[in-house]
């Protein structure tokens, strides 16, 4: 079983305060917020690294698509898209800052997680030499080597966990010496290890589609 989620992710909770008008609304200060995403300010100085910032609920009933996050800046509210994997951008500008607004969400106290992950960057063509892929995972090694509390095994990445749109039909074809036919699985997931490369010749990852992310590996 993957652990990129668990590994790459730098959990915190998602504080939650207060209820609004009434309504079932969480609020949580837009600095508290801003000094949990510090990490990746700092995966942000790796240029084949980008950082991906994700909210979830600790309830399996919850979508992505049901969690609303808005921030009450003196300007206008400033909603927060959460995409379908959860995926968010809280915006870091330095009148927000100064400002220090209230960041209200629609679930229960305490009840999200915000996380922030290391992935590597997507090409925009859809193969990605496999030299490219291993100087990726160096340079996450280095930032996992660096991250308090992460263990030696937390800072070597076994490959790469390609995603696709969960229920896509996709593949990963690993060519070189020879090539390996790799479909993903029903949540869009496609594993590619260092083992499966070490005796091919150049290799070379062709996507079926661009995926949407390339998360480091580590196994369980």
């Amino acid at each position: 079983m993957s652990k990129s989620l668990a590994l790459l992710a730098l959990l915190t909770p998602l504080a939650a305060a207060a209820a609004a008008d009434g309504a079932a609304v969480s609020a949580t200060p837009y600095l508290a917020l801003y000094q949990v995403l510090a990490p990746a300010r700092s995966i942000r100085a790796y240029d084949r690294l980008i950082a991906v910032e994700r909210v979830q609920s600790k309830s399996p009933d919850v979508r992505a698509q049901d969690i609303h996050i808005t921030i009450r800046a003196r300007r206008g509210a400033i909603a927060v898209p959460v995409a379908a994997d959860g995926a968010v951008d809280f915006p870091a500008d330095e009148a927000l800052q100064a400002e220090n607004p209230p960041v209200e969400t629609n679930q229960p106290k305490g009840s999200l997680m915000l996380t922030v992950h290391a992935a590597l960057r997507v090409p925009d063509a859809l193969e990605m030499p496999w030299s490219e892929v291993d100087a990726g995972l160096r340079q996450a090694e280095e930032l996992f080597a660096r991250t308090p509390g992460g263990s030696a095994q937390d800072a070597k990445p076994r490959g790469v966990e390609i995603r696709f749109a969960p229920g896509d039909t996709a593949s990963v074809t690993l060519a070189g010496r020879s090539e390996r036919l790799l479909q993903s699985d029903a949540d869009g997931r496609v594993l590619v290890t260092r083992d499966m490369v070490v005796e091919s010749e150049r290799p070379v990852l062709k996507f079926s589609r661009r995926p949407l992310r390339i998360l480091p590996y580590v196994d369980d």
